[in-house]
């Protein structure tokens, strides 16, 4: 996008009123800028776009459409729309918007990234690392992309490569919840809970208003309890081990030790549910106990 003048303006200052969160006034900027040109498909695009910030996404595909209609090859109208769909869950949608949008604009390195999530979330590998090496060749530079390379490589059991890619991500000094997200699960499946913890430090004192990442964050701090991470070591064998392996071994187990597996499971039940009473105290208070859970 290429903007000059009173365009520039207005699209300069909505766009860093919103990075800023200030959403109510980055909107109040777009429509100015809307009133002075009714019919710029930027102007309504931009708009688009921070209500997809804000998480309003049937706004933000209204006012795509309303770029798209100005200007049916709008770069950015298609980029809202795709991550929307994305963000909606609507996957087939989703894979036609962002389609549109790589014919408009092939160096979007965003698309591959949101096509890899929906492959890796599959257990589809291949094609997540397929994706992702697309991701990497328009953006080789960027933590985020780095960081899920690193959780692609380690639920692929490649830790070597994993912490390769999480050295790179952090290299670059990022300052996103996302990027830390990321690294925090490549950490959880490589069975470092020290770093996972670390790390989802980081993503909540970037973003502590993210459902998501308070959720992660609180069950990370589970693990810094002893007694919870003893029991947590079968679980580490697991993400060493093949699937049949695993199941194998304890296949074993419970023929020859049942007793033994009943009671591991029981105290893995107790240390579950003790260690999140323990964070929940740590991080809300004694009174937290007296409200649901």
């Amino acid at each position: 996008m290429s903007l000059r003048g009173p365009d520039a303006f207005h699209y300069e200052r909505a766009f860093q009123l919103m990075n800023w969160r200030r959403f109510a006034e980055a909107i109040e900027e777009t429509e100015k800028w809307i009133l002075e040109d009714p019919e710029n498909a930027d102007a309504y695009g931009m708009l688009a776009q921070i209500h997809m910030k804000a998480g309003s996404y049937d706004h933000a595909m209204h006012w795509s459409a309303e770029a798209l209609r100005c200007d049916p090859e709008n770069a950015l109208a298609w980029f809202v729309r795709a991550v929307s769909l994305y963000s909606q869950g609507n996957e087939a949608l989703f894979l036609e918007a962002a389609a549109e949008g790589q014919r408009i604009d092939p160096l979007e390195s965003y698309y591959p990234f949101l096509k890899f999530n929906i492959y890796h979330k599959k257990g589809d590998f291949q094609a997540a690392r397929e994706e992702m090496d697309r991701a990497l060749r328009l953006a080789p530079d960027r933590s985020l992309f780095l960081a899920a390379d690193s959780y692609l490589r380690a639920n692929s059991r490649d830790f070597e490569g994993s912490l390769s890619s999480e050295s790179m991500a952090l290299f670059h000094d990022p300052e996103d919840d996302q990027t830390y997200l990321y690294l925090a699960w490549a950490a959880d499946r490589r069975g470092d809970y020290g770093k996972e913890i670390e790390f989802m430090k980081n993503a909540i004192r970037i973003d502590p208003t993210d459902e998501q990442i308070r959720s992660e964050y609180l069950n990370s701090l589970q693990k810094k309890y002893w007694f919870y991470r003893v029991l947590l070591l079968p679980f580490i064998a697991k993400k060493r081990l093949g699937k049949w392996q695993f199941f194998l071994v304890w296949v074993v187990l419970w023929i020859v030790f049942r007793p033994f597996v009943l009671l591991f499971l029981l105290l893995y039940v107790l240390a579950y549910w003790l260690s999140k009473l323990l964070v929940r105290v740590q991080v809300f208070g004694w009174r937290s106990l007296f409200r649901k859970i």
